[in-house]
Formats: C-alpha cells, sequence, structure tokens
C-alpha cells in the first residue's frame, strides 16, 4: 500500500501565508481605479503576456508551448485567450465555466463530478491534461478554481512539437491556465458573491511590486465559500490559497507559483443516466426519456473531498541579445474521499425505474516535473532563425480504489437515496505509473520581414508505463506557416501536427475481461489551414481541420467482451471564432463549429461528437456611465449517444445573461456584476459522460458578485 507523500504546499501553509501577506500589505497604499490593471509585467523571460484586445475578454495572443507567447496573427494554429475579465463578468467559479466561452469545447462531466472532463474538437481532454504556466502535471486535478488566474488559452487540436505528451488524454486540444502576477499599479480587491440556492464566497486579491525598480513582486489570492446549490438538499464548500512571486533581475528573472485548493461536497449530487449501459446483469433500456428535473439529488446522504496542492518555480536568463535559457520545475499532490465520480443510475423502464450505482472513492494523484531549454535567434542571409530547444522529464502517478454499493431500486423522477455510502476503501496502491521524457527542436523561419513564417520542428517523445512493462520512443515531426500577403492584418496559415496521448486502460467495471489492461500511447495526425483577419478592435478566424487517429474498439470473444486495438477515427470541421469589439460600444466573443466525426472502420459517427455546436456573447457598453449589459447564447446540435449509434440525443439551447456597473461607494470604487446561466430554467439532456450515459442540463442559477478596490 503506497502513503501520499507530503505536500508541497498544504492547507494549512497557505492559510497561514494568507494571514501574513494580508497583516503585511494591509495598510499599504493602493491606487487602483480599474478593474484590471493597465499595465502587466507578468512574463517568462522576455515573454511578456500579449494585451487584451478592445473589448477586453479575449488576449491579442497566447502561449504557444516551447515556442512562449505568439499573437493570434502569428500563430500556424487555432489559438484563443479568454482573460480574468471574462472569468469576472461570467462570475466563472472553475476552469469549466471559462471554457463555455468556447464552442469547439463541451463537457463530459456535471457538478456532480469533483473531476472536470470535457472534449476539444470532439476529443476528450482529460482534467489532468491542463497545463500550468506551460507545464503538464501539476495543475490542479479537480475544479481548477479561477480566482488565481490570469489567462485560459485553448489551443485547438493536437500538438505533440508545442507542448509534449499529456499525462492522460489530450488529443483534441491543449488548455493551459496562466496564473496571475503583480502588476505595476498595486491591487487590493475584496469580492463578495452569492449563488442561489444559498452559496456564498469571499475572494481577496492582492498585489504589490516591492523596490525602487519595482523588481519583486507579490500577488496573493484566497477565496473561501460555503453554503446551498441548485440541487436539492446538497452543499458545497471550497477554499483556495495561492501565492505568486516574481523576480525582473537586469538579464534575469524568477517565478514561483504556489497554491492549495479544497472543495467539498455534502449530501449527494445530480447523475449520470444509464440509457444504453450494461451493467453486469442490469442493461439500459434504450431508448430516450425525459429528462429528470435539473435539481434532482439522486445521492442524498453520500458526501466528497477533494484537495490539490501544488507549485512551479521558473528561471529565466538572458546570455546575450541573441541567445536566452529558461529551466522549470514544478510538484503537485492531489488526493479525493468520499463522492468523486461513479454517480451512475441505469434506466430500465419509461416510468423512470432504474438501478442505482454509487461508489465511496479514495484517489491519490502525484506529479513530478521538469523542462529546460534554450532560445536563439541568427540570420542566414535575409532569414531571421527564431529556434527553440527543450527536454522535459514528468512523472505522473494514479491510484484509485473504491467501494461500491450497486442495484438498489432508484428512480430518476423520485429518487431514493442510497441505502447506505459505502465504507472507506482504503488507501489505493498506484495503478499508474508512467514516465515521460521528451527532446524538442523548432525553428521558426522569419521571411521577408514577417510576411512568412515558417515554423519547422520535431519532438522525441519517450514513453515509459512501469506498470504495463512499456517502454518506447517516438518521433513527432510538424510544420507550421504563416503567410501575409496583403498587409499586418491578415493572415492565412496552414499546420501539420501530431499528437500522443497515454494508452487507454480498460476500465473494471464489469464488462470486459481483460480489465485493467494498458494499450500503448495512440498518436494522432492533424492537417489545418485557415485565415485570420483584424479589422480594427474585431479579430476573426476561419479554418479547416481533419484529424486523424487510432482507437480502441469493443470485440465479443469467448467468455464475454474485450477492449481490443484496430479503431480507426476521422474528424473532420470548420470553426469560425472571433473576438473584440464590433463598434465602439459592442463587443463579440465566441464563434461556432462544424464536425463530422466517424469511425472509419464501421462507418458509425462518433458518440458525443455534435455536428453543429455554438457559443456567442454580445456585451453592449450603454450611454449610462460605468453599466454594460450582456447576454450568451449556447447551442448543441444532435449527437449520439453510444458507439452504435442506436439512440440519438436531440439538440438544445441556452440563454445566458450578464451585467456589470462600476461606481464608487463612499470614495471607494465599486464593480457590481450578475450573471444568470440558463436563464429560462430549460431542462434539457446536455451531453455525455461516455457511452450510453447522459448528463442533464444545470438548474437555472444566479450569481451576484461586488468587487471592492482599496
Amino acid at each position: 500500500m503506497l502513503k501520499q507523500p507530503p505536500c508541497a504546499f498544504n492547507a494549512s501553509v497557505g492559510f497561514a501565508i494568507v494571514l501574513a501577506v494580508l497583516g503585511a500589505l494591509g495598510g499599504a497604499h493602493a491606487q487602483s481605479t480599474q478593474t484590471l490593471p493597465s499595465i502587466t509585467v507578468q512574463g517568462d523571460g522576455e515573454d511578456f503576456l500579449p494585451p487584451a484586445a478592445p473589448g477586453g475578454q479575449a488576449a491579442t495572443g497566447g502561449r504557444l508551448g516551447m515556442l512562449g507567447n505568439v499573437d493570434v496573427l502569428d500563430a500556424p494554429v487555432t489559438i484563443n485567450s479568454y482573460t480574468s475579465q471574462v472569468i469576472q463578468e461570467k462570475q466563472a467559479r472553475t476552469l469549466a465555466d471559462v471554457l463555455q466561452n468556447d464552442p469547439s469545447v463541451r463537457f463530459t462531466t456535471n457538478s456532480g463530478h469533483m473531476l472536470e472532463h470535457f472534449t476539444i474538437r470532439g476529443l476528450d481532454v482529460s482534467g489532468p491534461s491542463v497545463a500550468l504556466n506551460g507545464l503538464y502535471g501539476i495543475a490542479p486535478k479537480g475544479h481548477i478554481p479561477t480566482e488565481f488566474l490570469e489567462r485560459v488559452e485553448v489551443l485547438r487540436g493536437p500538438s505533440g512539437l508545442l507542448s509534449g505528451m499529456a499525462p492522460v488524454d489530450n488529443l483534441g486540444g491543449t488548455v493551459n491556465v496562466v496564473t496571475k502576477r503583480a502588476t505595476a499599479e498595486p491591487i487590493t480587491n475584496f469580492t463578495t458573491s452569492y449563488s442561489s440556492d444559498s452559496y456564498f464566497q469571499g475572494h481577496a486579491d492582492v498585489g504589490r511590486r516591492f523596490g525602487d525598480d519595482q523588481r519583486l513582486g507579490l500577488r496573493f489570492n484566497g477565496a473561501y465559500g460555503s453554503g446551498d446549490t441548485g440541487v436539492a438538499d446538497q452543499k458545497k464548500g471550497r477554499r483556495l490559497g495561492a501565492l505568486a512571486l516574481d523576480y525582473q533581475g537586469d538579464n534575469w528573472g524568477l517565478a514561483l507559483d504556489a497554491y492549495t485548493s479544497r472543495e467539498k461536497i455534502e449530501n449527494g449530487s445530480q447523475g449520470m443516466y444509464g440509457l444504453v449501459a450494461t451493467r453486469r446483469a442490469v442493461v439500459g433500456l434504450g431508448e430516450l426519456v425525459d429528462v429528470p428535473d435539473a435539481d434532482s439529488n439522486m445521492f442524498k446522504g453520500t458526501h466528497g473531498t477533494y484537495e490539490d496542492n501544488g507549485f512551479a518555480l521558473r528561471g529565466d536568463l538572458k546570455l546575450n541579445d541573441n541567445l536566452s535559457a529558461y529551466a522549470a520545475v514544478g510538484a503537485a499532490n492531489s488526493s479525493g474521499k468520499g463522492l468523486m465520480f461513479g454517480t451512475r443510475v441505469i434506466v430500465t423502464d419509461p416510468d423512470g425505474t432504474a438501478a442505482g450505482y454509487v461508489y465511496n472513492v479514495n484517489t491519490v494523484t502525484r506529479g513530478r516535473t521538469a523542462e529546460t531549454g534554450l532560445k536563439g535567434r541568427f540570420n542566414t542571409g535575409g532569414v531571421v532563425h527564431n529556434v527553440v530547444a527543450s527536454a522535459s522529464w514528468l512523472n505522473y502517478k494514479e491510484g484509485t480504489a473504491n467501494n461500491p454499493n450497486e442495484g438498489w431500486p432508484q428512480n430518476i423522477y423520485n429518487p431514493v437515496a442510497p441505502p447506505m455510502f459505502p465504507d472507506d476503501p482504503g488507501v489505493p496502491d498506484y495503478s499508474v505509473d508512467n514516465v515521460m521524457t521528451s527532446f524538442a527542436l523548432a525553428d521558426t523561419l522569419d521571411i521577408a520581414e514577417g510576411r512568412v513564417l515558417l515554423t519547422l520542428g520535431a519532438r522525441l517523445q519517450r514513453v515509459r508505463q512501469k506498470l504495463a512493462d512499456y517502454d518506447e520512443s517516438r518521433l513527432s515531426p510538424s510544420v507550421g506557416v504563416v503567410v501575409k500577403p496583403w498587409g499586418e492584418n491578415t493572415s492565412l496559415f496552414a499546420n501539420y501536427m501530431e499528437g500522443l496521448s497515454p494508452g487507454e486502460t480498460v476500465p473494471d467495471n464489469g464488462q470486459y475481461v481483460n480489465a485493467g489492461q494498458t494499450f500503448k500511447p495512440l498518436q494522432t495526425k492533424q492537417a489545418e489551414v485557415g485565415v485570420k483577419q483584424r479589422l480594427g478592435g474585431f479579430t476573426h478566424s476561419v479554418s479547416a481541420f481533419q484529424i486523424d487517429r487510432p482507437t480502441v474498439i469493443d470485440e465479443d470473444v469467448d467468455g464475454g467482451r474485450m477492449m481490443v486495438e484496430g479503431g480507426k477515427q476521422r474528424l473532420r470541421g470548420v470553426e469560425w471564432s472571433m473576438f473584440g469589439k464590433i463598434t465602439p460600444s459592442l463587443s463579440v466573443l465566441g464563434g461556432i463549429s462544424y464536425l463530422d466525426a466517424r469511425q472509419r472502420d464501421t462507418g458509425l459517427r462518433t458518440f458525443a461528437a455534435p455536428k453543429w455546436t455554438a457559443n456567442l456573447g454580445l456585451d453592449w457598453e450603454t450611454p449610462v456611465t460605468g453599466l454594460s449589459v450582456g447576454g450568451r447564447v449556447v447551442y448543441t446540435g444532435k449527437q449520439w449517444a453510444d458507439t452504435g449509434n442506436t439512440l440519438e440525443l436531440p439538440d438544445w439551447h441556452r440563454f445566458d445573461l450578464n451585467a456589470r456597473y462600476a461606481t464608487k461607494v463612499a470614495g471607494t470604487p465599486v464593480t457590481f456584476n450578475l450573471y444568470v446561466e440558463n436563464l429560462t430554467d430549460r431542462q434539457y439532456w446536455s451531453g455525455l459522460f461516455t457511452s450510453g450515459y447522459l448528463m442533464p442540463a444545470s438548474p437555472r442559477t444566479i450569481r451576484l458578485a461586488a468587487t471592492f478596490q482599496f
């Protein structure tokens, strides 16, 4: 049996730092009259954060892995970068809330889970594969809190060259979260907020720079919340402590991030409903039924707690005008107990008769990572070369034990609490112990004074799965090109990218005779072409792509069913995304996506991959000083609910509303925010957890917040 190593930054240390920071800085004079400071000094060496675009909800650029921060129009791939402003305006509490602005992202877990999983371009991206400041394996594994985030960056499509291999699935794209840093202007903000039904939270955000040249920066974010949610009789609590330190020397810089995050669910959650599922002797109904009430609590009496602790340290050194070096290390520990996942209900009759399944889970995760590299710049004739060489190492361990309570009589329209919540299953052994090392080299050729940007590179990735006796290496080449034939504001781009993902492990759910087997890593290939354009304050892009990847499939054998290699999947799509101002007072954020996803060996369509999706928001700065109002529509087209294409979910749409009013109260700047999700309280099947298991939409949720700037 394993014992989890001591946490790098535990909860008690985090809240001790909270008190120390507030005590030391509480009396410091702050001169901040804007919600977002106008000057940001955050950066990784020379790679300073790209500025926000007009409207403030998205940035003009984002991080391309080892290549650093790049302007959107100079990137040979499709990337969106969401800012802290949109986090505040939409009152986003977790990463999932932020990603609801992206038309290529859809979710595969609901709020009843402690983990956040989603798809990008129809392919799975699991929560553990989110990068923190460019490093995999150290972001919070549970719900990623937003209070300490400056940016959320979404790079669509596989990107093995740019970011390497993530510890779990991320073939559809890469999500990188960027932490806050102290800015040139002092920050002392306190936000108090309310969410329906009766959840209250406080959030302190304090930032200062010190010294004659303001070389030393400190930023602290702390949040605490507790109360009832929109799910009947459910309570949630959460707390966060995050500290960011940075020092900017003449030719060098250091940045340290440390965080502790804890979330607790009490008295149950929503369920996931199996309609085509097979669970030992219980078979799903095989037809669509009316969705239960969105606030239905299927598992009263259960509870769960998830805790994440981690840190990252990065250093940059400018060796001369044309050569720099960097190095980064990080570590994270995560643990969860109780109600984590497995909240399944298999429906067996149209009247809602079902069988309930719930697990008492004990799960532990450990991530350790390091990366180093060189960045150089030189000329050959009229061509400028921007060369990056990097080496990375990641050790990812995971273990889960669970104790089930299976098959009690249930009804989705009149929920029955589990007869009992099973006992703690004890500390698990690690079932995953993977070591991933890689070496990468890339050169971006600047030709004709920036009118042509050609990126060539490859990453040699070694994957060692200690517990599966697998140790192999694979070279993943990539190429990207950007051409600007009509000036700086229009770019044509194309790329060929490859990605690797750890091999899937056959689930131990009673369905497969080879449960526990782990397959070799899967290689994904993407080709993409598109155009990007910046029209004043408005930026938009249109791209077409094709992704090919191998899959595992089910095969009937003597003695039962096996999961085996041999499937092939092809995804073709077109995306149109946009952000910025379309008039001096009207901002837009979102886009539309079309996707055709098929299993090539069977001709069947991929489940949980709707053809059409759209997320489109508008915000209007009204003639009333300080007042802006906005709304968002989210649309998801029809999608197959199972691998056999026997059950199809209808399309759905919902409306969200937001408003902001900035004023002064007794001379103190205050910003009031209102956000309403699912304005009309529609009830519908919103998506899928896995083949045959459906998720209901969340009920109407109202959030109110007031941010005081001292």
